[in-house]
């Protein structure tokens, strides 16, 4: 089905299926698992339905005992996750510790290593086109005290309703919609891209709502803020949740933000984090 035809009767289906099965209610996105080395068939079946729904599932993981930094990427592959992008904080399997840093300034100067509020974002907006992240996933070690809540979007419903107020989709489609300059700290040069774009018949976004070293075009700005305006504005169609200790989220990307939090003496907020360049396949 071509959901860039959004004047097609496909599109229009797919559409009015897509919004009506939306749900918030953790009940119905939230899995236990109780083997993260190997998941069961009733496991496999409700978390397929879930992300073909959804975009995104949450899972938990109860009493698990097993070294769990091993296990979540077992877990991630059952989920058809691979290649998982390195980064020099990641350890080698592509695992990274999501916290405050005090030990790195490089670390602390990325907003994700701090306590402050992340903006709307996908992961890896910044990427080279040629190399997106198509999913990942983030599991919770330790909570904080006060703050750290997350909300999640699927990004086909944010295109569902620009299209909705729009017919200027082809602005987000540009190759050219927003440019990241050149980094000269860790050596990453400009990368221009896209908003949203077809990978295998699958839409896939890359967009952040930072103010700060990222250049919209100029004749796309009104459609970039309309965009802006329907994610923050269409709270019906966010997802809020704050991860326990033992939960996580597995994404296709979705758009996400957080809110910002604080540790304490005796309660740091540690978050596992995988990214993938493949989408789920389960």
């Amino acid at each position: 089905m071509n959901i860039l035809n959004v004047k097609s009767d496909d599109y229009r289906r797919w559409r009015d299926r897509k919004l009506a099965c939306f749900t918030s209610d953790m009940s119905k996105l939230m899995v236990e698992i109780k083997n993260p080395l190997k998941l069961t068939s009733s496991e496999i079946k409700l978390s397929a339905k879930i992300i073909n729904q959804s975009n995104l599932l949450f899972f938990e993981l109860g009493h698990y005992k097993g070294d769990i930094r091993s296990s979540l990427v077992i877990l991630a592959k059952q989920f058809g996750m691979g290649q998982f992008e390195i980064l020099e904080s990641s350890e080698k399997s592509g695992l990274t510790k999501i916290e405050v840093s005090s030990l790195s300034k490089a670390k602390s100067e990325y907003i994700p290593y701090t306590n402050k509020s992340l903006n709307w974002h996908t992961d890896g907006y910044y990427n080279e086109v040629n190399d997106p992240i198509l999913s990942w996933l983030l599991f919770c070690k330790s909570n904080s005290s006060n703050g750290g809540d997350n909300k999640f979007m699927d990004h086909e419903i944010a295109y569902i309703l620009f299209n909705d107020h729009s017919a200027d989709i082809g602005d987000l489609m540009d190759s050219e919609a927003f440019t990241i300059p050149e980094n000269t700290q860790n050596g990453r040069k400009a990368v221009s891209s896209y908003v949203f774009r077809l990978l295998d018949n699958k839409l896939h976004m890359k967009f952040s709502m930072r103010e700060k070293n990222i250049i919209w075009r100029n004749k796309i700005k009104s459609s970039v803020e309309l965009l802006k305006t329907i994610i923050k504005e269409n709270e019906y169609y966010q997802i809020k949740y704050k991860l326990k200790p033992n939960q996580g989220v597995i994404s296709n990307n979705v758009i996400h933000m957080r809110s910002s939090f604080t540790n304490t003496s005796n309660k740091n907020r540690l978050l596992y984090r995988l990214r993938s360049k493949r989408r789920i396949d389960i």
